[in-house]
């Protein structure tokens, strides 16, 4: 038995025609001359005749959703259509009950000897346009959530591509639109543009970038602080996604840190003098004995009283009091090296931790009693206190105001916190006793 001869045999396309799951029409004309039983269904007729030489604008509603007129549109659709031997659209189409669908046409020529039809066919893509919009609306949400984040947001594929960003990614980072906006800018373009303008400090900008992108391309989970050349705190947080790439957050903690700053100076230091105050003295007196008790060196503590400081506050008030204390704060630090503390203890007293003495008593003593008779002598100096007054000229008070100065040095951990400063106190009191404006040692710690 031969194969059938389907192209003398016309039935082949009639049967090709009608089992078509999509509605199909042959178009002559302008006109619909015939569709098959998917099209009668997918507009909800009971019957082919109402849908039969008739202009396909007469199946759809008076207008587009883009607003063209639906027969002047039909028009262009089938001219476009006969020049080019295919066109695909979409097309709003209206039901026999009144409602409308969504549905992608495609045209087609079919070139016959004596005129020109075309075969058109219907998908309906009310679904994939649901989806697509859906999909629209969430996007549109991300990009506003992503767009109204407080801080700036990076988020890159597996190969490090900059998938997305806000706009205040490039504003945080200082980074131009010329490469945001390069085609296939990457995670490691980024990091070689801050390197080369020093961002990451001293070193090789390919290497610093190169040694970044390699670290990245671990995926891993990470939050940092940077600083930047302009002072900025940046707070860096990333996140990785499942397939690899990573949404990474900016913060600008600039304020918080200087905020944290302000709150650990007022906790720890003296607000007028800006000298540590009791509670630093005693961490740094912990860490004084804790370093003591490894090296077996000394410390001293030292007392100290201005000598001369009520009459000062009686006289001129305590403005011009304030002023002598800043001034002999200022003084103190001097006289010390950078590893010892210099602390107000309350009023016109000062303490000094001298740290890092020598492993020997007499020598400790030594170098502590050479730093005392330095600040001694340095506190003796005359003081031009400037008292400034608005719209007036400045007045200069000087004041002489010596200072009496106990000692005490010790090792390890051979006495408690408050029994150090007793008997620096105590030496103190001695030397106030002996004349003022002089150095006393605590008992043995006197050499």
């Amino acid at each position: 038995m031969s194969d059938p001869d389907f192209k003398s045999d016309p039935r082949w396309f009639k049967q090709l025609f009608e089992s078509s799951p999509d509605p199909t029409w042959i178009i002559d004309n302008n006109q619909f001359i015939e569709c098959n039983q998917a099209a009668i269904s997918a507009l909800g007729y009971a019957s082919r005749d109402a849908l039969l030489n008739v202009h396909p604008s007469a199946l759809s509603p008076l207008r587009q959703p883009d607003g063209e007129d639906s027969y002047t549109k039909a028009e262009r659709m089938m001219t476009l259509a006969k020049q080019q031997g295919l066109h695909r659209f979409e097309w709003l189409h209206r039901k026999a009950d009144g409602t409308d669908f969504l549905a992608e046409v495609t045209l087609s020529v079919i070139g016959l000897s004596d005129r020109t039809l075309i075969h058109c066919v219907w998908r309906d893509i009310t679904e994939r346009k649901r989806v697509e919009e859906q999909v629209q609306r969430q996007n549109e949400l991300l990009r506003a959530v992503i767009e109204n984040f407080p801080g700036a947001i990076s988020v890159v594929d597996a190969d490090l591509r900059l998938l997305t960003c806000n706009r205040q990614f490039g504003r945080l980072l200082d980074l131009p639109d010329w490469l945001l906006q390069k085609p296939g800018v990457g995670f490691g373009d980024v990091v070689l543009y801050n390197a080369q303008r020093g961002d990451y400090g001293l070193g090789d900008p390919e290497q610093q970038a190169a040694a970044l992108v390699e670290r990245a391309r671990s995926f891993q989970a990470h939050k940092f602080e940077r600083v930047r050349p302009n002072g900025t705190v940046l707070e860096i947080r990333g996140e990785p996604m499942p397939g690899g790439g990573f949404v990474t957050t900016y913060l600008d903690i600039t304020a918080r840190k200087q905020a944290e700053q302000e709150i650990h100076q007022l906790a720890f230091h003296d607000a007028l003098t800006k000298l540590p105050n009791r509670r630093l003295l005693n961490d740094r007196l912990s860490q004084a004995m804790a370093t003591s008790r490894r090296s077996g060196g000394f410390c001293a503590l030292m007392f100290l009283d201005l000598d001369n400081f009520k009459p000062l506050n009686d006289t001129h008030g305590h403005e011009v009091g304030d002023l002598l204390l800043v001034e002999a704060a200022n003084r103190l630090k001097r006289c010390v090296r950078e590893v010892d503390t210099v602390s107000r203890f309350g009023g016109d007293e000062f303490v000094v931790l001298l740290s890092d003495l020598p492993a020997d008593r007499t020598a400790s003593t030594k170098q502590a009693r050479v730093i005392a008779e330095k600040i001694r002598v340095a506190m003796a100096l005359p003081y031009q206190l400037t008292r400034e007054h608005e719209g007036q000229a400045d007045t200069i008070i000087e004041h002489h105001c010596t200072v009496s100065i106990g000692v005490t040095v010790f090792v390890n951990q051979e006495a408690s916190h408050d029994d150090l400063l007793k008997w620096a106190d105590m030496a103190m009191y001695e030397a106030k006793q002996a004349g003022r404006d002089t150095v006393c040692f605590h008992g043995s710690s006197a050499g």
